[in-house]
């Protein structure tokens, strides 16, 4: 307990600042949307011819749809999911992942750390499970503010809960497994820096992987762009469904990296 305590003390500052960020990010977003949404209509040919790819053209499709519901839920799965949850929640995820061991060992707190009569599979547990309710939580706590803040606005647009709660957790799971990679990185490597490299170049390799035609389909990011986000939203998504599609196997890929966490910390020298 006074291990998830002190982790909580280290990192509820930069946990706050990632849920601003969602949060401004999102107000910003909607506020927008009237002047996209005409700018759309009037020039949805132009736009669509203007993506150099088919899943943005795709996008452009759906914000442009004439069911003026449909297309505010493929701009909220466009801009707070498949943008906000990638970018910014990924980024948390690497920043809080990376320090995890890595920063115990330069600090020179690691040996005191494990001198204490707690087991090393306890401390991992301990650090992580925090680390996971602040990368997770606030994804949830931002997009439970699209509904108020779609009415405050003044738009006329029907959105459910239960999708957008949906689309919260698979964004959630998503962001768990970068979270998880960075930590397992921070006990192979004895410097933070050398962690965020590594992290870091994996996750640029998959981006740039994604937006290559004939290899986008082996891209991590295929589990969480506007093909996965867009069906939850409109609601053709069960939650069995979107479990047995995605959320299965990002959840089977989180336990094998801890997994491998686990035995790695075991066995790591100081």
């Amino acid at each position: 307990m006074k291990i998830s305590k002190k982790t909580w003390i280290e990192i509820r500052g930069m946990t706050l600042v990632y849920f601003l960020l969602l949060e401004v990010l999102l107000v910003a977003t909607l506020q927008y949307w009237p002047q996209i949404r005409e700018a759309l209509e009037k020039n949805t040919g132009v736009f669509v011819n203007l993506m150099p790819g088919d899943f943005l053209k795709r996008i452009v499709r759906g914000m442009a749809d004439k069911s003026p519901d449909f297309a505010y839920r493929a701009y909220i799965a466009t801009e707070q999911f498949f943008r906000s949850v990638n970018i910014i929640g990924i980024a948390a995820a690497v920043l809080l992942g990376t320090g995890t061991i890595a920063r115990e060992r330069e600090n020179g707190t690691l040996e005191f750390l494990l001198s204490r009569p707690i087991k090393r599979s306890s401390i991992l547990w301990s650090k992580t499970w925090c680390l996971t309710l602040a990368v997770t939580i606030p994804i949830f706590l931002s997009s439970a503010t699209i509904i108020p803040l779609t009415r405050l606005l003044g738009f006329p647009y029907h959105l459910d809960w239960g999708p957008i709660l949906l689309a919260s957790l698979h964004g959630s799971l998503f962001v768990l497994l970068f979270l998880l990679l960075a930590i397992a990185a921070s006990t192979l490597f004895r410097a933070q820096v050398h962690v965020a490299f590594f992290v870091g170049g994996l996750i640029v390799t998959e981006v740039g992987v994604y937006f290559i035609k004939g290899l986008r389909k082996t891209s991590l990011f295929m589990l969480s762009d506007f093909d996965v986000y867009m069906p939850i939203l409109a609601g053709n998504r069960s939650p069995l469904q979107v479990f047995l599609t995605w959320d299965l196997w990002l959840i089977l890929a989180i336990v094998l990296l801890y997994a491998f966490t686990q035995r790695r910390f075991q066995k790591m020298d100081l």
